[in-house]
């Protein structure tokens, strides 16, 4: 199933509930990053030269992102600390709006 036609919180949230290992690219204008989801765990995220939670926060704060998510069976190793029920909570919630140009 292909998420990117829904919003990135919610495509993360649907790709997490279903248990799959998905890649999500992001990009907002030169910026570019990826969130990686092992097995429904929010595993890793990738932004620039940042890593882990610093970079899945960043990515979030991107307002009028594009993303792209395909299958991803490579396990890169988990650079993203928080347990994925708290980062699936903030999902819901609209907390983390501030966008960084």
């Amino acid at each position: 199933m292909d998420f990117s036609s829904y919003d990135l919180r919610t495509t993360i949230r649907l790709i997490v509930l279903s248990g799959e290992s998905r890649r999500i690219d992001v990009k907002k204008g030169s910026r570019e990053g990826a969130i990686y989801v092992r097995e429904g765990e929010i595993s890793r995220a990738v932004a620039g030269t940042l890593l882990g939670d610093e970079a899945f926060f960043e990515i979030l704060s991107w307002k009028n992102e594009t993303h792209t998510d395909s299958l991803n069976t490579e396990d890169m190793g988990k650079n993203v600390r928080i347990p994925t029920t708290i980062l699936v909570d903030l999902l819901k919630g609209r907390s983390i709006s501030t966008d960084r140009d």
